[in-house]
């Protein structure tokens, strides 16, 4: 990360911050250890390391989440969901705090010196704001006051360097998107059904769905460019029984995680099935250091 920081304030809607039963989602919880989806949408000006304020719409209606982006902004129209919510950029971002005590909208407008902000002027009516340092400051304090420990974790956000990765996931999705032959050697022959396949109901978004043309199943692609974790297995997992449900699957589908190796948890969890298989992204032809796969 470098050079000056920016702030936002990003919207979301309940479809993306409660679970089923309405509780507080885990996929927004930076203590469950949930792998974050691949992008969210954001402003195109975003850069790698800018903080970002997440406000709930009705019925929550309040600010509760520290977020940060861990790329610059890149284009996402193409994408099916994207397209249909007129989304036009987004980016990879991790969850840095989750506030006990969250921000509400009837405490942001009694605060005199947030009148002139755009984004309670617009009463939050778009998918993102810029947030003025002079607001961020107040909003800040704002939410240090009802949390006290809030404090070090935006101290900690603000001087946290992002290392920048040669390879984003959403390049590898990119490339395997264009040329599935990789998955031959590993004995898949797969054709493209959709990208970043929205789970309805799951809250998680499927990276690669294809389908084996000769096993005659669904096959799920959950690309990552980190090591693949005790969560990763549970994320795969899901989009496998969802998949199994909802897209009236003859055969059980599978599931393949492509990531820079396994931990553990990942590896004795997969060793109980058959329906989960782990490729390492150098054996797809993906280097460190290089965007191309031979």
């Amino acid at each position: 990360m470098t050079g000056r920081i920016s702030h936002w304030l990003w919207v979301t809607t309940p479809e993306f911050y409660a679970g089923p039963d309405g509780t507080d989602s885990l996929d927004l919880d930076p203590a469950s250890g949930v792998d974050s989806d691949a992008w969210w949408t954001c402003h195109r000006d975003t850069k790698q390391g800018d903080l970002a304020l997440l406000w709930r719409t009705s019925p929550r209606r309040d600010i509760a989440y520290l977020m940060q982006a861990k790329s610059d902004a890149y284009p996402i129209a193409a994408q099916p969901e994207a397209r249909k919510r007129g989304w036009s950029f987004g980016c990879e971002y991790i969850i840095r705090a989750k506030f006990e005590r969250p921000l509400t909208l009837a405490e942001l407008r009694a605060e005199p010196y947030l009148e002139e902000w755009s984004a309670l002027r617009g009463n939050l009516q778009r998918s993102v704001f810029a947030i003025p340092d002079a607001h961020w400051i107040r909003l800040v304090r704002m939410i240090e006051k009802k949390n006290p420990g809030a404090a070090k974790k935006f101290e900690t956000a603000e001087s946290r360097r992002m290392p920048r990765r040669v390879l984003r996931e959403e390049q590898i999705e990119n490339h395997l998107a264009e040329d599935l032959s990789p998955f031959i050697r590993h004995g898949h022959h797969l054709e493209l059904r959709g990208r970043q396949t929205v789970c309805s109901g799951n809250g998680g978004r499927i990276d690669l769905l294809c389908y084996d043309k000769r096993s005659q199943r669904f096959v799920i692609v959950e690309l990552k460019n980190v090591r693949a974790s005790r969560n990763t297995f549970g994320q795969i997992s899901s989009y496998v029984g969802w998949v199994a449900k909802n897209m009236k699957a003859r055969k059980r589908p599978v599931g393949i995680v492509v990531a820079q190796g396994a931990d553990p948890a990942f590896q004795d969890a997969e060793s109980t099935t058959r329906g989960i298989q782990f490729i390492d992204l150098k054996d797809l032809g993906f280097k460190q250091g290089s965007r191309m796969a031979p």
